[in-house]
Order: C-alpha cells, then sequence, then structure tokens
C-alpha cells in the first residue's frame, strides 16, 4: 500500500490487476518502483516477489502488462483509462467509433447505465483529443477576435505575426481546455478509448489501428455504434495546399494573419467565418451561388427579416459579397522570401449561371465551405454489407439501426441535418434503443418528443431543433417562418417584432444592430416560431424552443415575469406587438357585431360612436375618433353623409386600443387558445404542429382576446 501510495501513474494499473485476480502482475511491477527507496527495499520486494516468478509466463496478462511497459506490441495492448492505462477486456457492451460529441455521448449514457464501453477515436496526435465538435475551432476563433482589436494592436506598432500568435495562443487554450474537460469526464466515467483508425469487421468485431503505427489489435462488443462525423466538401478545380487554400476543416491550420479573406459559400459555417475575419481587419469578400443571401440562408430555414439585418451588418462591416458567382480558376504566387509578405492570390470569378466572367479577386486566403461528407470512408462498411448513399452517409430506420443488426450510426453520419446537438439526441436514442432504457415524459409542460430520431424524423419538423449561427451579431431560430407556416396550411398568420434597441440591456449596450421575432397564427396567438438576430441570441433561443415546443401564445408570454434589464424582455416586446396586432384585427368583428351582419360594408358613424361608447372608450378618445370619423366623411366617396366604408372606419380604429371594461378582463384561457379545433388536449405531439383543420371559411364566435 506504501508502494502504491507513492507511484500514481501505476496505482490504477496495479490495482485493476489486483481485482482481476492477478497479484503476480502487481509483485512483477513493485522492484521498479522501490528503488526509489533503496536498495534494501528492493532486494525486500523481490524477495517477496521471487515466489512468483516461476508461474509468471502462465500469466494470460503478461503481454498486456509488456505492452504498458515497454510499448512494444502484445497480446492485449493497453488503453486510455483512469489516472494511466488499463487493460481491455475480453468485449464490451458497446463499441462506440468517433470521439466527438455524438460518440462521448454515446459512451457516458451507456456507462451511465452501469454498460461497458469503449471509446475508439481517430483524432490526430497534433490535435487535441475530445475537444469538441468540429465547428469548436470557429467558436475559439470568434471569442479570440472579440478579445483582440487588431486594427489597434496594428497601430502601436506590433506586426502581424506577432498578433496572429495571440489570436492562436487564445484559440488553442479554449480547444484544449474544452479537449481536457471531455477527457476528465471520460476518465470519471471509468470509460477506457484507443487513438487510432477503426475498421469494422463483423457485426461484434472491430479492428483498431493504432495512430502512427501498424499495431493492431481487434475488439469486440455486443453492439457497435458509427459516430466518426463528417468532413469538409472540396470544389473541384480549387488548389487546397493547407497554407493558403483551405477548406472549412484545414483553417485551423492558418499560420498567419491574412489582410484579405475570400470565402465561397453562404451557409452557416461561411456566414460564422466572413463575420471572424472581419473582426480580424480583413477585407473579406464571399462568393454565392444563389441569387440573394435570403435564398442561401431560406433553405436552412432562416427568417427573411433576420437575413436581412444579418446582411447589413456584414456590408456595415465592410463584408463584400459577390451574388450568382462560383470561382473559374486560382493562380498561386510564387513563394516569396521566409519570413516576408505574402503575396496575394488571383482568383478569377464568373457567373454562375452564363459563365461570363464577372471579377478578378486578389486575396491572401481562400476559404471554401461548400457542405460537408459523411466520415464513412475507411470504415469496412461496404465489404460489411452496410448501405451507404451516395454522399457517403448512411441510411438508418427510426431506431438509428443500419442495414446491419446491431450495428448502429448517429450525428453527421447520418447526413442532414448535421449539428452537434441533433446528433447528441441521436446518441442517447441509439444508446437507449440499445440497451433498452426507459424513456421518462412529464406530460402537459413540453411538446412529447418522439423516440424516433432518424434524419427523416428529425427534418419533418421544424420545432424538432433550434438552431444557432455563431455569427457576431449571433443568429438563431425555432419553428416556422410566416412563408413556411402559410405553405403548411395555416391561413392567417402574424409577424410580431422587437427590436434590441427596445429594450434598457440594448439602450445600455448601444446595441443598433438586432431583433427578435415571433410567427404566430391569428387569432389564438399561437407561437408557430421564434426567429433570433442579435447579442446572445443563440442563448435567448432556448426559451423560444420552451414556447414554440410547447404551443404556448403571446398572451402566456405575456403572463410570465421578466428580470430586468436583460435580453429576455424582448420575448416581452414581442408579444406585446402581436397583441396589438390581435386586437386591431378584433375591430371588425365588433363591427360586425354592432351592424348585426357579417356582410355590411356601409356603416353608419353614429352607430359606431354608440358601439364604442357602450365598450368603455374614454372620453377623450372618443372625441378624437368622432373628430376624426366626420373627417373621413366629407372625403369618402363611396358613403353619403354620416355613413362610410368598412376600410376607411378599420384604419382609423386599429390606431386605438380596445378598452378592457373591469368585469371582462379575466386571465386568458390558455387551454383553447393554444390547442387547435379537433387536438386533444393531452400532451401530444400533433398539438403544437398540426394547423388548425376545417376550411377555415367559418368564423368562430367572437371573443376579445382576454376573454
Amino acid at each position: 500500500r506504501f508502494c502504491l501510495s507513492k507511484t500514481h501513474s501505476l496505482c490504477h494499473p496495479l490495482l485493476h490487476a489486483v481485482q482481476n485476480g492477478v497479484p503476480l502482475l502487481a509483485l512483477l511491477m513493485l522492484p521498479p518502483m522501490a528503488r526509489r527507496w533503496g536498495a534494501a527495499t528492493a532486494v525486500l520486494m523481490l524477495c517477496f516477489s521471487a515466489p512468483a516468478l516461476a508461474f509468471l509466463p502462465m500469466s494470460p496478462f503478461l503481454p498486456s502488462f509488456r505492452s504498458c511497459a515497454t510499448g512494444r506490441p502484445g497480446r492485449a495492448p493497453a488503453v486510455g483509462g483512469l489516472g494511466g492505462l488499463v487493460m481491455l477486456r475480453e468485449s464490451y457492451d458497446l463499441l462506440v467509433i468517433g470521439g466527438g460529441p455524438t460518440g462521448l455521448t454515446a459512451a457516458l449514457a451507456a456507462a451511465a447505465g452501469g454498460r461497458t464501453c469503449l471509446i475508439i477515436d481517430g483524432t490526430e496526435k497534433k490535435r487535441v483529443q475530445f475537444s469538441g465538435p468540429t465547428g469548436l475551432f470557429s467558436k475559439a476563433l470568434r471569442d479570440a477576435a472579440k478579445k483582440i482589436s487588431v486594427r489597434t494592436l496594428r497601430e502601436m506598432g506590433l506586426r502581424d505575426a506577432t498578433v496572429w500568435k495571440q489570436v492562436e495562443t487564445l484559440t488553442s487554450d479554449i480547444v484544449k481546455t474544452c479537449g481536457q474537460s471531455n477527457l476528465e469526464v471520460v476518465t470519471a466515467n471509468r470509460i477506457p478509448h484507443l487513438r487510432g483508425t477503426a475498421s469494422i469487421l463483423d457485426a461484434g468485431t472491430v479492428r483498431v489501428t493504432f495512430l502512427e503505427s501498424t499495431r493492431t489489435v481487434d475488439v469486440k462488443g455486443k453492439a457497435t455504434l458509427i459516430a466518426t462525423g463528417s468532413r469538409s466538401s472540396l470544389l473541384p478545380g480549387i488548389p487546397y495546399d493547407g497554407k493558403r487554400v483551405f477548406d472549412s476543416d484545414t483553417i485551423r491550420t492558418l499560420a498567419f494573419l491574412p489582410k484579405s479573406v475570400t470565402i465561397v459559400g453562404a451557409g452557416i459555417i461561411a456566414i460564422e467565418y466572413a463575420k471572424i475575419f472581419s473582426t480580424l481587419d480583413c477585407r473579406v469578400t464571399m462568393v454565392v451561388r444563389s441569387r440573394s443571401l435570403e435564398d442561401a440562408l431560406k433553405r436552412i430555414g432562416v427568417d427573411r427579416d433576420v437575413t436581412l439585418g444579418l446582411q447589413r451588418d456584414l456590408n456595415m462591416n465592410k463584408v463584400r459579397i459577390v451574388f450568382e458567382a462560383q470561382i473559374e480558376s486560382v493562380t498561386l504566387p510564387s513563394e516569396g522570401p521566409a519570413g516576408g509578405p505574402k503575396r496575394p492570390m488571383s482568383i478569377k470569378v464568373v457567373r454562375s449561371s452564363t459563365g461570363e466572367p464577372l471579377t478578378e479577386i486578389r486575396s491572401d486566403v481562400l476559404l471554401t465551405a461548400a457542405g460537408r461528407n459523411a466520415n464513412t470512408d475507411g470504415l469496412g462498411l461496404d465489404a460489411l454489407g452496410v448501405i451507404r448513399n451516395k454522399d457517403g452517409s448512411i441510411p438508418v430506420d427510426k431506431w438509428l439501426e443500419t442495414s446491419i443488426e446491431g450495428i448502429y450510426a448517429a450525428g453527421d453520419v447520418l447526413g442532414a441535418p448535421a449539428l452537434a446537438s441533433t446528433g447528441i439526441e441521436q446518441a442517447n436514442a441509439a444508446v437507449k434503443r440499445i440497451f433498452d432504457y426507459q424513456t421518462d415524459v412529464f406530460p402537459g409542460t413540453w411538446m412529447a418528443s418522439s423516440d424516433s430520431k432518424d434524419p427523416e424524423s428529425i427534418l419533418a419538423s421544424p420545432l424538432s431543433y433550434p438552431v444557432g449561427i455563431w455569427t457576431n451579431p449571433e443568429v438563431s431560430f425555432i419553428g416556422r417562418t410566416k412563408e413556411r407556416a402559410l405553405d403548411d396550411g395555416w391561413k392567417d398568420v402574424g409577424e410580431a417584432v422587437a427590436p434590441y434597441s427596445g429594450t434598457i440591456r440594448g439602450r445600455v449596450q448601444g446595441l443598433k444592430t438586432g431583433l427578435l421575432k415571433f410567427v404566430f397564427e391569428k387569432p389564438s396567438g399561437r407561437i408557430l416560431g421564434v426567429h433570433i438576430l442579435g447579442e446572445d441570441a443563440c442563448e435567448l433561443i432556448h426559451y423560444g424552443t420552451a414556447l414554440a415546443q410547447s404551443g404556448k401564445t403571446v398572451h402566456d408570454v405575456l403572463g410570465t415575469v421578466f428580470a430586468a434589464v436583460t435580453f429576455h424582455e424582448l420575448f416581452r416586446n414581442a408579444a406585446l406587438d402581436a397583441v396589438r396586432q390581435l386586437e386591431e384585427d378584433m375591430w371588425s368583428p365588433l363591427l360586425d357585431k354592432w351592424a348585426g351582419s357579417e356582410d355590411q360594408t356601409i356603416f353608419d358613424v353614429d352607430q359606431v360612436l354608440a358601439g364604442l361608447k357602450t365598450l368603455g372608450m374614454a372620453e377623450d378618445l372618443w372625441t378624437e375618433i368622432k373628430n376624426t370619423l366626420e373627417q373621413f366623411g366629407d372625403r369618402d366617396t363611396d358613403a353619403p353623409g354620416k355613413q362610410l366604408a368598412r376600410p376607411t372606419i378599420i384604419q382609423v380604429l386599429k390606431k386605438y386600443r380596445i378598452p378592457r371594461a373591469p368585469a371582462a378582463v379575466r386571465i386568458p384561457d390558455v387551454s383553447s387558445a393554444a390547442t387547435p379545433p379537433g387536438a386533444s388536449q393531452s400532451l401530444d405531439t400533433a398539438s403544437p404542429e398540426a394547423p388548425p383543420s376545417g376550411d377555415g371559411k367559418k368564423k368562430a364566435p367572437f371573443s376579445f382576446p382576454w376573454q
């Protein structure tokens, strides 16, 4: 015990050996430790261990020990684990191929249920292991860019090499911290891992080839989960070299601070890097195949107003966008003297539809961000009979099982939506299926979640998951845009907008850019989508997710107390705007009620004024409305005398709020407002999803929004 307490690096392998009934291995490992305390102690330990030496060759753990101690191949190599090294088991409950967020989540979920798991991770040795998703580098670089003012440092006389070194240090520290944190979690859950590439031999056997080595080991498991992620798509004709021309993966190897950057693409990754390099005081040019940024982002569900706000911000930051364009050729300059300034490359751009020349761009760096492909090559899937799509992605059933029983897949290897958040959900769903875990459901508070997490099921509903775009300012959204809601069958849809400058915190911080938008159904006020552009948008969206997924209304939002001087006041302001619109729409049925008919188009002014009196309209406001209606009556040629047409009266009345009589002030009926006709009041996935039934011609009985 004394020796073990003094030798932390060998403590856990010894304990592991003892726990597995092999004290001989522990005795063999004691003499080298004892040399620290003198020859006498070493002789004493050797005496104790000598009787066991005769039996040592019979120990099945001897090859494993040799591999641990010398690094030479053995029958059962050691793997990373708690505090150092552990020995491979003969079989595991789950083999996870991939050490990204999806793979780590699956391994931790299995370990949480008391199952044995092994992670096989092929991260290159020069990169930090378990450092998170591929997109982590862009987030780290974004954070570093926000902390450093490149222009100020240049004005102070610092060279670009010094500035970039600081950026690299900040970025590297973030990545290393994430990797170390994840490693500590894996270690705490006693999950071993092998660092190498995997080839699946059959449903229960995976061959691991260690990195930078020809050594292999076969590991067995009852089930296998493929979570190898994705890689950047490469465009034909682009001379990628990892020095001046990059894809969205290799950009992490950029070794200097460029003065100009050209980015191909208009998706999430392209826009993120455009703002990052703009913040780093680079001249940024975006080459976009689409006619507009709106067309490019509409495919993934970004709202039009959010897109326009984002584009205005890009233009304000001097990001040049060339639409309907593609690269024809790239000419790299000859290398200049070592350490000297980089000479820009020449990029010829042509119109994407016709091929006619558009412009020639001089740029230090070229980055392409034109989609991603599944990382499934080299896994032996074709030989095994696992079906793959043309883009390399793996089709799965609703339980995330591939065409071979016992082999599952999750994350980017399945294709769209290819987000870390959805990959994590798929990992949990796969582990629940593999080990038949029970899912706790708390009815009445949330949108019921389906166990099916395959891409088809996830993409079927825009309420399945929120999306965050880490630009600066950030973009996030959940649910439908107005156009999508109308296409999906809603008859009357409204939009309510709250600018950041309308909040106390927004004014304190002097924010000019930013908005939160509700897409809501009329007249119930049910929230169909939430779209945010601005600071902390990727954090704020989760309250919006709760509202949209649970079928809440804008009236529910007004029933929530928000802490002062927070961005969450945006939700209240947007709800107020929505309620104002709903009350404007109430004037038309009020006119019908006063007239006793739904088809009347001409109204008597005195009849309208009498109706306003019954509502309890304030005297000064009533007089103001009376004077305005009389003025319109003199100009309204469609109605004689003291009569006015419906549109004229509505135009006047919608500027005023409908007064609430004290007896009518009641808490809104949330259940009737939040649930469409024909839907169950119980927890039902169709409830927040399905548009109201019927053809929309039959009007509901008139009532005020608060009744």
